[in-house]
Formats: structure tokens, sequence, C-alpha cells
């Protein structure tokens, strides 16, 4: 079964890092991800949005692809068939080369309750405690 699953694995005064799991039937795999606040608060805006109107793609981000070291991670919420089926295409860096040029991108499927779902557990996701996973099924 698909699912994208958020786990936070370490947190500062500022930041958390937390590991990203997409998983579909034909691929998983799982990326370390570093994020303040803002991004977690984003993140749900940007699902909001998206429930709201689910007729436009939305792209959401942590860390850049290019020069910083950070990992980058996106999503990017494709619009809904008239089912309420939806894929989320997900790009997760793969940690194997210093250039950061291996990437893995595919299609986690899911539907609009799901991700509704998903960013209203999202909500209290940065405060919550290490080893806390909030996932879309």
């Amino acid at each position: 079964m698909d699912n994208l699953i958020f786990e936070k694995f370490w947190e500062d005064e500022t930041l958390i890092e937390m590991k990203v799991t997409a998983i579909s039937k034909f691929s998983t795999s799982y990326q370390m991800c570093y994020v303040d606040e803002s991004k977690i608060n984003e993140l749900i805006d940007k699902i909001r949005m998206y429930s709201a109107d689910y007729t436009q793609e939305v792209l959401i981000e942590f860390g850049k692809k290019n020069g910083d070291y950070t990992p980058a991670f996106s999503m990017k919420l494709m619009k809904a068939d008239t089912r309420g089926h939806v894929k989320i295409e997900v790009d997760i860096e793969i940690d194997d080369i210093g250039d950061r040029s291996h990437r893995c991108k595919y299609f986690v499927e899911s539907e609009l309750g799901a991700i509704e779902r998903f960013g209203q557990t999202a909500s209290d996701f940065y405060h919550s405690s290490i080893g806390t996973c909030i996932s879309m099924f």
C-alpha cells in the first residue's frame, strides 16, 4: 500500500530532523530532512490550500536541490481525479554521492481524505515527542 510517513528523529531549539519515507508499489525510499517550525507551518498551509481547491497542483519543498548541503525533499500534489484519487510526486535525495546528484523521483498514490487528515495531524508534529510519526494512511 502506498504511503508517505514523516518521523521526528531529533530536535534542538530551532530545528527538527525528520525521516521522510515514501512507499509506492514500485519503490520505497527515505531521506533525512532538517526543518524549522515555519517549514512545517508552510506544509500545513499548502495542504489546507490544496484541500480547498484540489484542481491545482501544489509543491512542498524542504531544502534546496542545488548548492546548500542540507538534504532536499519535495512532494508535488497533482490534480485530483473525479473520484478523489491523487498522485503525489516525491523527489528524494539519495545520499550516496558527494555532489548530491542522485535523486529518486516517483509517484505515491493517495486520496483527498487521507491528504486532509495528514495536514491535520501535521499541525502538532513540530512540537511532538521524538519518535512521533504522521502518516498518509
